[in-house]
């Protein structure tokens, strides 16, 4: 009897609110997250979105009134566990006018290497909240007897699963934010209207050449689709440039309006941001825009899964960059010296014995090396170094750059895999490992090899070291 006269009551609620307030969806209105607490959108997202390791707070204040309007508040901490599970541990309170819920959030994503560039992302959220009235001054402008309604709660469990696919930087995504859950204990609300709020997303990942020593600088466009029931279908899109030191994101909600956020990172580890949202449907007129903030602080080196060659590219230029930038001199200064090592090699073959000559036609055949003229075509990639420890004299075809081990070593072995033979050296000089696919005696050679993609059997981006010996 109690049931349903609650259930009743609640129902009475609602039909108030209806006439008094917008009908605000019962979700958790969590569509602007692009960046931090994104498992809260879609559980799958923690892979790669919440940059583990970090402890990330975001609130909603729906129309900017701190005391009386729906908030959200979500605090989660999420972790990585090797190199594709995620785990997170989070605290949630949700307002939705007429009930509030407070409770805890358990998540676990995985992720999956289908194939070369595709990966396939599962995540779940765990939901155990107590569901009571969120506003006693709303039941008591009512008209109800607060006394009656005082002791109404429910305690229960709720499921969230997401699914993606990940396609080289381009996503599709699947969360159920109701999918199923049980009433634990209290008051049966009524119907849970399982299966019903559900959010697509399609996304993509676009790398930006922007402080690229400091880490990943982003554009990241995303629209989605969301159905709730007993309310209008949502629709909408987020765009978020990203980098190490700031963000700006923008968006378009069909129901919330049109929004607009920026935010600053601070020393790599803390983040801090603000996001305001302005209701243009005719319902909300005399609503005052809605306010978010999100902090996150990461704790230490992150673990986020990169592509091989992403980390080790801005070791690479910053050393390079530097070589290159004393490579014409070297040049200049070697060409006198090349040039008496060239004439006393040829008055040398005519004084020594058939064994000597044999081996001046070899020291010959690395004098031709030396002395081959190099013109560098326009945005040709190319390094010279006059001799190297250990190395051949020759043009080397490189493929990649290494200042860490992990990297070098998961690199070479895709080379394997593709049916390749990579080949590397180590420089002492600035303690890298140049991996490299084949040496040629001239620059003809190598740049055929090159320009034809070393002859179809690597698509990637390469280039030319030489090594004029002595």
């Amino acid at each position: 009897m109690r049931k349903s006269l609650v259930s009743l009551l609640g129902a009475f609620l609602g039909f108030i609110a209806w006439g008094q307030e917008v009908a605000l969806p019962p979700d958790f209105r969590q569509h602007n997250l692009t960046q931090f607490n994104a498992s809260l959108l879609n559980p799958a997202f923690a892979v790669d979105w919440n940059n583990p390791n970090a402890l990330s707070v975001w609130t909603r204040w729906q129309w900017q009134t701190l005391d009386g309007d729906p908030t959200t508040l979500f605090a989660n901490y999420t972790h990585q566990i090797g190199d594709a599970s995620i785990v997170g541990l989070g605290f949630l309170q949700h307002n939705t006018g007429i009930f509030l819920y407070t409770g805890g959030n358990i998540n676990f994503s995985q992720s999956v290497e289908l194939a070369e560039n595709i990966r396939f992302m599962a995540g779940l959220n765990m939901y155990a909240f107590q569901e009571t009235l969120a506003d006693e001054q709303f039941v008591s402008n009512s008209g109800l007897d607060p006394i009656v309604l005082e002791d109404y709660k429910n305690f229960r469990l709720q499921f969230s699963p997401g699914l993606r696919l990940m396609v080289h930087q381009t996503g599709i995504g699947i969360a159920f934010e109701n999918a199923f859950g049980f009433i634990l204990s209290g008051d049966d609300a009524g119907n849970n209207d399982y299966f019903k709020t559900f959010m697509g997303t399609v996304s993509q990942d676009i790398p930006v050449s922007l402080f690229e020593s400091q880490g990943r600088s982003i554009i990241r466009p995303v629209a989605y689709i969301k159905s709730i029931p007993e309310g209008d279908t949502q629709y909408g899109l987020n765009g978020l440039f990203s980098t190490p030191y700031f963000w700006v994101q923008g968006g378009y909600n069909s129901f919330y309006g049109p929004s607009g956020g920026v935010g600053i990172t601070l020393a790599k580890s803390f983040s801090i941001g603000g996001l305001v949202e302005f209701g243009t449907d005719a319902s909300l007129d005399e609503k005052d825009p809605t306010l978010e903030l999100i902090a996150s602080y990461h704790f230490g080196k992150s673990n986020r899964e990169p592509r091989v060659e992403e980390e080790p590219e801005a070791e690479k230029d910053e050393a390079l960059e530097m070589e290159w930038a004393a490579q014409l001199q070297r040049e200049k200064d070697s060409i006198a010296q090349l040039q008496r090592e060239a004439e006393l090699l040829a008055a040398q073959r005519k004084k020594d014995s058939i064994d000597q000559v044999n081996l001046q036609r070899q020291k010959d055949s690395i004098a031709q090396l030396q002395t081959q003229k190099v013109e560098l075509r326009p945005n040709e990639k190319y390094e010279e170094v006059e001799n190297e420890e250990g190395l051949e004299p020759g043009f080397y075809l490189i493929a990649n750059v290494y200042g860490t081990k992990k990297y070098f070593d998961n690199f070479m072995k895709t080379l394997r895999e593709k049916g390749l033979e990579p080949k590397s050296f180590y420089r002492k000089l600035n303690k890298y490992n140049y991996v490299y696919l084949e040496r040629y005696n001239t620059m003809d050679e190598a740049r055929k090899a090159r320009d034809s993609q070393f002859f179809g059997k690597y698509a990637d981006k390469i280039w030319i070291f030489r090594v004029k010996g002595n």
